[in-house]
């Protein structure tokens, strides 16, 4: 019976650490390659059992062909030269495979439709930055989500995470600009409420779902954020694993990513086998939902 014991305590003691290399950054890069190897209906049963949005094999043919229908009839041909270019530019700064993924630099259908409707003189946003976003129920851990004008790598532009409160320790933020205090080395910082709605077009407020774990989380999580108050800003937009300085988007994520259970990893990058985290990605999670929203 004790063998019997011990053999079954082994085999899941292996499983837990083959579920942990996977689930975590060691493995990623070799999961991926296998699945871009997979015939593709058994790498799109792959990708729908993992949750995963997408896993695109890394070559571009044409960047005009790759941008939607929608957007090529809609966006204005001087909007469009400037989607191309910043697709091209960024490929050749970053020259990784998958940043072949222009997909994730254009706004969404669903955002970029409301966005044509309600906003006919602005269609990317103004940038004049005010927004009417009502955060009377955002909760210790929400994320916030901006868009302030078209960005290269997404519709939104900027995230942040909710502390508490609404004064001047409201939000976390990790920012390559000056902060609220004026602090001019870019970095993780504060910033009030107000900073949300005065200085971008449009704000998303949104709540994490932290099943199987506990809401608490979500707090743990906007610790986690607090924690990391003057580490610097991470240009390295590629490398969403360093614990020695984030970009936004990447403070968002590693504060669930690093507080969860390995077991039950808490991640809302939509493409998790990716090696960075955009905005948009911590919109499209299957793990968050609209709180409230500017529109």
């Amino acid at each position: 019976m004790k063998r019997v014991l011990v053999f079954v305590l082994s085999i899941l003691v292996a499983f837990s650490f083959a579920f942990a290399r996977d689930m975590d950054r060691p493995g990623q890069e070799n999961l991926l390659e296998k699945i871009q190897q997979m015939a593709p209906p058994e790498r799109e049963a792959t990708l729908h059992q993992r949750g995963w949005v997408q896993v695109q094999l890394p070559y571009v043919h044409s960047y005009q062909d790759l941008i939607p229908a929608y957007v090529r009839e809609n966006m204005p041909p001087e909007m469009l030269d400037k989607v191309i270019q910043a697709a091209m530019e960024k490929e050749m700064e970053q020259p990784f495979a998958d940043m072949a993924k222009i997909n994730r630099w254009i706004p969404s259908e669903k955002d970029f439709a409301k966005v044509f409707r309600e906003q006919a003189q602005s269609k990317f946003g103004s940038g004049d930055g005010h927004n009417a976003c009502n955060f009377s129920s955002a909760r210790k851990g929400d994320a916030l989500l901006v868009h302030n004008g078209f960005t290269a790598w997404g519709f939104y532009a900027h995230a942040g995470i909710w502390y508490g409160g609404t004064g001047t320790y409201a939000t976390i933020e990790s920012n390559a600009n000056e902060s609220y205090f004026g602090d001019p080395n870019p970095g993780v910082h504060y910033e009030p409420a107000s900073h949300w709605n005065d200085d971008y077009d449009y704000c998303r407020l949104m709540r994490v779902n932290t099943w199987p774990l506990s809401t608490s989380y979500r707090a743990k999580a906007a610790d986690y954020a607090r924690d990391q108050l003057g580490k610097p800003y991470n240009f390295n937009w590629v490398w969403k694993w360093s614990t020695s300085k984030f970009y936004c988007s990447q403070l968002v994520w590693a504060g669930y990513y690093r507080t969860s259970k390995w077991y039950a990893r808490i991640d809302i990058d939509a493409n998790p086998a990716d090696t960075w985290v955009a905005p948009d990605e911590l919109f499209y999670s299957w793990r968050t939902s609209t709180v409230a929203s500017s529109w």
